[in-house]
């Protein structure tokens, strides 16, 4: 393993934690399956972690190819997601039950499915995520270099499946009334960070806005 390789794992590693943010996604996760039965968040946990692996794999692997075929960029998806991320902020913070609204059903499996999104797409495999495995995996000139960048999206994928399998603890410290708290204040946290996505799309897609 020559320093070339060793350099794009930790760069990779350490951006993905950053964008990924597991810690940060906690607060949404709890506000988010407040309703689910402890089985049914740790359901929850482990289906949205797996397919955000699933996408940043894909992205690694194919992500320019796919990119190029529908003429598609980082800016688009930055718009696209920070659109998607704000209309979720606004039900945080206008719906008193935000759960039961966003993820509707009744079975545990299909309302994890539901919350694949926004959890999984675009929060934690959001446009930062995609583009840096995509970034560097175009670095990445052999089968080694690609594998290292595959170990630190499951890497990743696991700190963030760790830390929303255990958000149980905090939804039981916090309480009823706790969690309403942490609901709000997610929603304002992720109204933020919808805009500072699209406002990034914008400034790329149109630099004269810069």
């Amino acid at each position: 393993m020559n320093s070339t390789n060793i350099e794009i794992f930790i760069q990779t590693l350490v951006t993905l934690f950053v964008l990924m943010d597991p810690i940060g996604i906690v607060p949404i996760f709890v506000a988010l399956t407040k309703d689910q039965s402890t089985h049914e968040k740790k359901t929850t946990a482990r289906h949205v972690s797996i397919v955000v692996a699933l996408v940043l794999v894909i992205s690694t692997l194919f992500g320019n190819n796919i990119l190029s075929y529908f003429y598609i960029g980082i800016p688009e998806f930055k718009v696209s997601g920070g659109l998607l991320l704000l209309l979720m902020s606004l039900q945080m913070l206008t719906t008193d039950n935000i759960s039961a609204a966003f993820a509707k059903g009744q079975s545990g499996t299909y309302n994890s499915g539901r919350l694949v999104t926004p959890l999984g797409i675009p929060l934690l495999a959001g446009p930062g995520a995609i583009g840096t495995v995509i970034i560097y995996g175009q670095k990445a000139h052999t089968a080694l270099s690609y594998g290292l960048i595959l170990i630190d999206v499951i890497i990743a994928s696991f700190a963030a499946y760790v830390a929303m399998y255990n958000a149980h603890h905090v939804a039981r410290f916090f309480g009823e009334i706790g969690i309403e708290i942490i609901t709000k204040i997610a929603g304002l946290i992720l109204g933020a960070i919808a805009i500072r996505f699209i406002c990034q799309g914008l400034i790329l897609l149109l630099p004269g806005l810069g």
